[in-house]
């Protein structure tokens, strides 16, 4: 048996404008099994679907909330042992549940809307998703061979069918470890349904970190590491403010993603707090040139933030029942003093990150040596002069740049696969230093396809007002 609540209407643009995220409360009796829900718009618009259980649906309150599925899905379902990827399992508690819809497009004329809830309060069948992909047995044995000991290459920005992707954790797992990737974050959006399988993996390569892509109508940020869920329904500074003091307080790492155009872009601004900023996103030629660029001008303001890569990569199952993705597009490499999600994440924090286009390189490092004292990059000296290490793998034939607040330091090229060269450096001078690698060719300095980036290393007392001209 099953009870049914019916919710239709027409959204216009100034509804949007005023909220653009819907809650329409329904209730749901004791004794009920599951709440399926399945809606349909007009076409030419886009909504989204959540939902959340009686335990509470305000912005920041984490404990009701039941699922989130985009766009993707017309039809989800929630029961006490299992729910659609996106959604969360568990009691089907009694009293006021709420259907969100998030009005992201809509159009000029209007979108008419129709949302069904079904309860059912006797067991009911579940059409379970299958994506109908290969599941090999296991994944790659061993670890690939590392240039150096230390450096682990992985992706920090992928999807699964928990939001808008196909694959499970397991598939993009097992396709990370035969690209030689040694962790992998996945990112689903704005949700924590995977969480469950990324601790349940029992393989020791690639790592997986647990991470959430918080997905508003203004931009999107990633937060790897474990806590609660975070709200995505931000509409001000203020809200992505106060979600990033929640990720802050269960000290997690919160990065801006694709600050560019088509990106989303990031309306929010930079004047927030955040960590990391994802500079390199999918392929290079993407619009990635304005995000490096947004980089820099923080660098110059002495705002350490950290520089990241990801492909963000939404795998699609093929008729022959593989996956086509592009993991690893950019790779980011993380030195790392033990190979664990612990271990990422505080080496990730310190900054001790490079980005190279793919998993095969180039890997680019940096090191300042002064009075005995050696620092790696993301790392700050309070000694003025001494020495730059740069070391480069499988790099040969790039053109090197070295740069600093005060501009273009050096320009070289790489002669070697397993390449190094040092130069005295006054680093009080120059206020930081930093390597990129680009394809040599016919365009204008600095203007060539990038193919690895380093994170800086800073002079201690470096601020904007002791850059010089």
């Amino acid at each position: 048996m099953q009870r049914q609540v019916v919710f239709s209407g027409k959204f216009f643009p100034k509804d949007a404008l005023k909220n653009p995220y819907k809650l329409f409360p329904f209730e749901v009796p004791g004794g009920a099994k599951g709440v399926e829900i399945t809606y349909l718009h007009d076409e030419g618009n886009i909504i989204d679907l959540g939902l959340f259980d009686p335990r509470g649906c305000e912005f920041l309150t984490p404990t009701g909330f039941r699922g989130w599925s985009g766009s993707a899905r017309k039809r989800v379902f929630v029961s006490e042992n299992w729910a659609t990827p996106g959604y969360l399992p568990g009691p089907i508690y009694r009293g006021i549940w709420h259907v969100l819809l998030g009005l992201y497009k809509i159009s000029r004329h209007g979108c008419g809307y129709r949302v069904e809830v079904h309860i059912f309060t006797e067991e009911s069948p579940i059409e379970e998703v299958v994506d109908f992909l290969d599941h090999p047995a296991s994944l790659p044995q061993g670890v690939p061979q590392k240039p150096r000991s230390g450096w682990l290459k992985g992706d920090l920005h992928c999807h699964t069918h928990h939001s808008d992707a196909h694959g499970n954790v397991f598939d993009i797992a097992v396709a990370a470890g035969h690209k030689g990737l040694d962790f992998l974050a996945i990112t689903d959006h704005n949700t924590v349904s995977h969480w469950d399988e990324i601790f349940s993996f029992n393989y020791e390569r690639p790592i997986l970190l647990p991470g959430e892509e918080i997905t508003t109508y203004k931009g999107h940020a990633n937060v790897w590491g474990t806590g609660r869920w975070l709200d995505f329904r931000c509409t001000s500074r203020e809200d992505m403010r106060r979600v990033y003091e929640v990720a802050n307080r269960e000290e997690r790492i919160f990065s801006i993603n694709h600050p560019k155009p088509g990106g989303p872009p990031w309306e929010f601004g930079l004047e927030i707090p955040f960590e990391c900023l994802e500079v390199w996103h999918g392929m290079w030629h993407l619009g990635n040139e304005t995000s490096l660029r947004k980089w820099k001008d923080l660098l110059q303001k002495g705002q350490r933030i950290i520089a990241v890569g990801g492909s963000d990569t939404h795998p699609k199952a093929l008729s022959t029942g593989k996956l086509s993705e592009w993991l690893g597009y950019p790779t980011t490499w993380i030195y790392v003093k033990k190979a664990s999600p612990d271990g990422i994440l505080d080496a990730l924090k310190a900054g001790l990150v490079s980005i190279s286009a793919c998993p095969h390189g180039p890997l680019t490092a940096i090191a300042f040596e002064a009075e005995g004292e050696r620092i790696e990059q993301g790392g700050a000296s309070p000694c003025g002069r001494g020495i730059l290490s740069v070391e480069v793998f499988n790099g040969k034939g790039l053109k090197l740049r070295l740069l600093s607040s005060r501009g273009v330091w050096k320009v070289t090229h790489v002669t070697g696969e397993l390449w190094n060269v040092v130069f005295p450096l006054d680093l009080e001078k120059e206020g930081f230093i930093y390597a990129e690698l680009r394809v040599p060719g016919p365009w204008p300095e600095g203007k060539g396809p990038l193919a690895g980036l380093t994170n800086p290393i800073w002079y201690e007392g470096f601020r904007d007002d002791k850059i010089r001209a």
